[in-house]
């Protein structure tokens, strides 16, 4: 395995797609591009196939939040994640990271530095 990390390197929606439907999530291949596109994102390859990625939103002062932190089922367990993650608070080092972890993957946040707060809110979709 010789994975390869690109910032803010070049997007395909459809790439992108086949990697949210892989871990059972579904994103839209009209608007994904843009969602990325007005964050910054790090993207994960095993050679010229893309295996993860993950995004971030931040003022680069204050405050920063973390969407999207994905990496194909076959190559989970790997510290594929867990440096995406890296990329990103390295970027945006000195600010508040903030995120919603989906089920079942807080151990994996937590692992990253993250603990949880009982104040957080949001207003579903």
């Amino acid at each position: 395995m010789n994975i390869k990390y690109i910032k803010n390197g070049t997007l395909n929606a459809k790439e992108l797609i086949t990697v949210f439907k892989d871990v059972g999530w579904n994103k839209q291949v009209d608007n994904i591009v843009d969602a990325f596109k007005h964050s910054f994102y790090v993207l994960a390859y095993d050679d010229e196939k893309l295996i993860g990625f993950a995004r971030a939103i931040s003022d680069g002062h204050y405050y920063t939040g973390i969407y999207d932190v994905i990496v194909k089922k076959d190559y989970q367990k790997n510290g594929i994640g867990k440096k995406l993650v890296n990329f990103l608070l390295e970027e945006y080092k000195g600010t508040y990271f903030f995120l919603t972890s989906t089920e079942g993957n807080k151990p994996f946040y937590e692992r990253c530095g993250f603990k949880e707060n009982q104040n957080g809110m949001w207003i579903p979709k």
